[in-house]
């Protein structure tokens, strides 16, 4: 039986007595522990000779070696300088320290030199200093304060900061790692683990080497193997307070490889990459995005001068937008302003706006927006650096993965996998459920790669896909909305291997194309730049019923000025008239009835020259109510029943009904009341035929203000009531306006003024919600209905007090 020994009563006895508990079950080993039983009271001097000799029988066994070289490399420099004790007779004279030997004889002389002191191991400080233009991120400071404070029973603390390319991610561990160096004492490492010039990421072993070297074992002491070299840093880091930056990591195997032992340390860890196998090494996650409008300003400001700054707010403000709040873009364009202190804000903005250009403007000295991004980009395999060429083509702001699927030719389900892989690389952000989008600057860099690695035919391609895919998404959305509405396109065939979505209802599909709205405007844009006429105009064209029922005005008018335009260019008449039709009546709903009669009569020459008697009826209802807006009541009678009488003779009975609503309108606006009556009704028969809900139900609304306006509120009240119903599911603001306006004064006719005035105010709300530009009657209603409530108040009031008055 072994027994402890005396040396246990000092530190540093104890902690190699441990060692030495460790390895006495090896035989050889055994008589060193013997020996140590003997060493008297922790002797230092014994205990560094003792622990040297182990060293040297521990050779097999890695942990036991490299406990005894942390004890060695702690313990060592607080060994106490030789002492030297003699006594001397006779007449001989020495000087200095001297060393009894036995018998001297002559003239001796003996000198002695102190030992130099071994150097007290320097406490590894590797970080960069702290970015000096540090804007918010208060949030992310606050997530990793978190991190570093949750217990944890063993390992460090693991933080993982994401995010793309210059996006911020190693300033903000800069920033928060010297904010808390005070916590970790023995040190903080750091380590770049991004690929290497050939493509390969950094090898564990030489960052291993050089985090060991820090902590202060010479060279010959550390394994080469890797495997190794990482049990000697977990050893040596058992039971240290330190601090590690990781920065660009590639992979979760390359971090776990490299992380130290110790529940009191941290390590943060930067990457562009979703690194989701770290979740098993206890890892929390903290995603970097581009700052807000307002901290990047804040951040130019502190950069250029707020004074300069103030001089030129506007400028500064859309030079953020520009470099859309990326920090490594909005440091260069700071850089690039100090070091032109002449230059005004607005040249910058000026040099950026150039979409070709500004990836390359976004650049100073050695450091430019594209090169990070071209790290990203080479850093993708084959199939996933095609499909962020081929995403980056597409002109929207974001994406689904169909619309991807029909960009790559590829099925959905595949499709959204690389879609996800692009995520996981942080260079494609999730926008919501199946949605997909880039920031605005790496959606230029995939563009421009795709410009320089894919011939003018495969990027034409792509686009061309793309519209097919978004005409055949329009084209189903507006069957359900407005299934009976005649179409001059044909049928239209998937750009992907996978259909286009069902809607189940009018609502739903209205909504869809509706968040779509951005993407098929943008679409149609492209289309119309490089010439794919003919899908132009179709996409308009299945665009219309989005746009009458929401109005979105500008976009209208955008859409069929393009329209006219394709259909012009591939010589397609009756095209051409129906998207004069389209676009005059955005004029006509806006009141502007110059602009919708010069569209209703170029509209009508197209359907002519084209033989298209269904476009020709369609463009005569357009001249008709443009007539009727400048009150020429004659003139749109005339044409409005030329359309109605080439609609009957065709057999086309929705296209009649219409026709004979719009003769009402007429017929109402010129107060022939009976007549307006009459076409009305005979309308709401035909569609009430067809089950064409919303055609019946707007033309009953007429029909009621009509029967108000006669002198028969009653009737109006029991007709609207029918048409509401119907119109609750329409998805648009201004038919339900309409309803409620109408409904309002047959309410007010009947003196139920509170009824009125709710009416009244609900239809102003849906009239605004749907942009309508013109509220002169809604708002007339209102004045009258609350001037008649006030003044019945009053009266009331009044006849109250007049017994108190006698």
């Amino acid at each position: 039986m072994i027994s402890h020994s005396p040396m246990h009563s000092s530190p540093a006895g104890e902690a190699l007595g441990e060692l030495i508990h460790k390895a006495r079950h090896q035989d050889d080993l055994a008589r060193l522990w013997a020996e140590a039983a003997g060493i008297a009271d922790g002797s230092l001097p014994a205990l560094l000779r003792l622990s040297d000799r182990l060293a040297e029988r521990a050779s097999d066994d890695d942990e036991l070696r490299a406990g005894l070289e942390t004890w060695l490399r702690r313990h060592r420099h607080r060994q106490p300088p030789p002492e030297t004790r003699n006594t001397i007779g006779g007449s001989a004279s020495l000087h200095g320290p001297t060393l009894q030997v036995g018998s001297l004889h002559g003239g001796v002389h003996l000198h002695s030199e102190p030992p130099a002191p071994s150097p007290v191991p320097l406490v590894p400080r590797q970080l960069r200093p702290a970015p000096a233009h540090f804007t918010n991120r208060s949030s992310e400071l606050r997530e990793l304060h978190r991190i570093a404070d949750d217990p944890r029973e063993r390992g460090p603390a693991l933080a993982v900061v994401s995010g793309p390319g210059g996006v911020g991610k190693t300033a903000l561990a800069l920033k928060w790692l010297h904010e808390v160096a005070d916590r970790y004492p023995d040190g903080q490492l750091y380590a770049d683990l991004s690929e290497g010039p050939e493509g390969e990421p950094a090898l564990p072993g030489p960052v291993l080497e050089g985090f060991l070297r820090a902590l202060g074992l010479e060279a010959d002491r550390i394994p080469l193997r890797a495997q190794e070299a990482a049990g000697l840093f977990r050893s040596v880091t058992a039971d240290a307070r330190i601090a590690v930056l990781m920065d660009n990591a590639v992979s979760a195997a390359q971090v776990r490889a490299l992380l130290p032992s110790s529940a009191s340390s941290l390590v943060v860890v930067t990457t562009r990459w979703r690194l989701g196998g770290l979740i098993a090494d206890g890892a929390r996650f903290v995603p970097v995005a581009p700052l807000p409008q307002r901290d990047g300003t804040r951040m130019l400001a502190s950069t250029v001068g707020e004074r300069r700054a103030a001089a030129e707010a506007d400028a500064l403000a859309g030079l953020v937008g520009l470099c859309a709040g990326l920090p490594l873009a909005l440091s260069i364009a700071a850089a690039r302003l100090v070091m032109r202190p002449e230059w005004p804000i607005a040249r910058v903005v000026r040099e950026l706006k150039d979409e070709q250009r500004r990836l390359q403007a976004l650049a100073v000295e050695e450091v430019s927006v594209m090169s990070v991004f071209d790290v990203s980009y080479e850093g993708l395999p084959p199939e996933e650096a095609r499909a962020y060429r081929r995403a980056g083509l597409h002109p929207g702001p974001e994406f689904s993965g169909q619309a991807a699927a029909a960009m790559l030719q590829s099925p959905v389900r595949h499709t959204t996998e690389l879609l996800e892989r692009l995520v996981d690389a942080s260079i494609l952000e999730v926008r919501g459920p199946d949605r997909y989008g880039f920031h605005d600057l790496v959606r230029l860099h995939a563009r421009q790669r795709a410009e320089s690695e894919d011939a003018a035919e495969v990027r034409d391609g792509v686009l061309r896909r793309l519209m097919e895919h978004y005409l055949a998404f329009a084209a189903a959305a507006d069957r359900v909305v407005t299934p009976l509405e005649w179409s001059l396109g044909g049928p239209v065939r998937p750009a992907a291997q996978d259909p286009p979505p069902a809607f189940e209802s009018g609502r739903e599909a209205l909504e869809a194309m509706e968040a779509e709205l951005p993407n098929l405007m943008a679409v149609l844009r492209a289309g119309h730049e490089h010439r794919f006429d003919a899908l132009v105009w179709q996409l308009a064209e299945a665009m219309w019923s989005l746009f009458l029922h929401r109005k979105h005005f500008s976009d209208w008018i955008a859409a069929y000025r393009l329209g006219v335009e394709s259909s012009a260019r591939c010589g397609h008449p009756a095209a051409r008239s129906r998207m004069h039709h389209h676009l005059g009546f955005a004029f006509h709903n806006l009141s502007r009835s110059d602009e919708a009669l010069e569209q209703g009569l170029a509209s009508l020459d197209a359907a002519r020259e084209a033989g298209h008697g269904q476009a020709e009826a369609e463009a005569l209802g357009l001249v008709g109510m443009a007539h009727r807006t400048q009150r020429r009541f004659d003139e749109a009678a005339e044409v409005l029943r030329q359309a109605v009488a080439l609609d009957h003779e065709a057999g086309r009975v929705r296209a009649e009904a219409l026709g004979r609503r719009r003769l009402g309108q007429n017929f109402l606006a010129a107060q022939r009341f009976d007549e307006a009556i009459e076409e009305l009704d005979e309308g709401r028969l035909l569609a009430r035929s067809l089950q064409d809900e919303k055609v019946t139900a707007m033309t009953t609304v007429w029909l009621a203000d009509a029967l108000t306006r006669a002198g028969r509120p009653g009737e109006a009240v029991e007709f609207i009531r029918g048409a509401w119903s119907m119109l609750a599911e329409s998805g648009s603001s201004q038919y339900r306006a309409q309803a409620s306006m109408v409904w309002g004064e047959a309410a007010e006719a009947l003196e139920d003024l509170t009824a009125a005035r709710d009416l009244f105010r609900k239809s102003k709300a849906l009239y605004v919600e749907a942009g309508a530009p013109d509220l002169e009657r809604v708002n007339g209603g209102i004045a009258r209905v609350d001037a008649r409530l006030t003044e019945q108040r009053t009266s009331r009031r009044d006849g109250s007090q007049g017994p108190l008055d006698e």
